[in-house]
């Protein structure tokens, strides 16, 4: 999916990794106490390093409207709700994160409740955080893509205003084919 995204310049792959429990065992169950450490070190050993990929951690618990029930998810799931919301408030190279274009009112609780320290360690990873604040919900509080340097490109906002500014540039040259090149 990153290779696609890379090739055509003009996408952005919201990417769910695995996570790990206390033992260090790939989560296979909602019964897994889910690992912010060994998540984060085997995602680490992965070497992944694009900007045109972002990350989020944990899992959410969202309502199931068809079967009236709460069900745990990956974080994309709720991930691209704030990303619509935030394409609906502003333009995409504004941030979709933070308590107002990152606000995730639909999610009821995650699968691990992060503390400071955790948010630091996730986001030194580019691994974007879902937390929450007392009396805001939960919200993500990041917008780092999954590029290793030090950038503009390893913003979120910046690849989506990138990408946005090639497909409005396609879209006009394809216009001029077989125009005068003068």
């Amino acid at each position: 999916a990153i290779e696609t995204a890379e090739n055509r310049f003009d996408a952005l792959y919201i990417m769910d990794i695995e996570t790990y429990d206390t033992d260090g065992i790939l989560v296979a169950s909602e019964d897994q106490v889910q690992s912010v450490r060994y998540t984060i070190n085997n995602f680490r050993d992965r070497n992944i390093n694009t900007s045109f990929g972002a990350t989020y951690f944990p899992d959410v618990i969202m309502r199931d409207t068809v079967a009236n029930t709460l069900r745990q998810v990956p974080p994309s799931v709720a991930v691209l709700g704030a990303y619509s919301q935030n394409d609906k408030l502003a333009y995409a190279w504004y941030a979709p994160a933070g308590f107002n274009r990152g606000a995730l009112n639909f999610v009821s609780t995650t699968a691990v409740r992060l503390n400071y320290a955790d948010r630091d360690f996730l986001y030194d990873n580019r691994i974007n955080p879902i937390t929450s604040f007392p009396g805001t919900g939960y919200v993500i509080f990041g917008q780092k893509t999954l590029q290793v340097g030090k950038s503009a490109l390893d913003r979120v906002n910046v690849r989506r205003l990138v990408n946005e500014v090639k497909r409005v540039v396609s879209n006009i040259a394809s216009t001029f084919l077989f125009e005068q090149n003068n």
